[in-house]
């Protein structure tokens, strides 16, 4: 009998996913994250974190130049 996969949530999710943004994982991290976080998860959560990167680029960008 194979074992059951617990899937992370969304929030944890997210959590990896910055983390990652920044470069600063551990390694037990990494392998606890690799085995419970749904890629479609994981995509989902990179692009809003991209956007939300951007998003307070351009927001910081006008009011510094404004």
């Amino acid at each position: 009998m194979t074992p059951v996969r617990k899937q992370a949530g969304f929030l944890v999710t997210m959590r990896a996913v910055l983390w990652s943004f920044f470069g600063v994982r551990k390694r037990q991290a990494y392998l606890d994250d690799a085995g419970s976080l749904n890629p479609l998860a994981v995509v989902v959560a990179g692009v809003l974190g991209g956007a939300a990167f951007v998003i307070i680029i351009v927001i910081a960008v006008q009011v510094v130049l404004a």
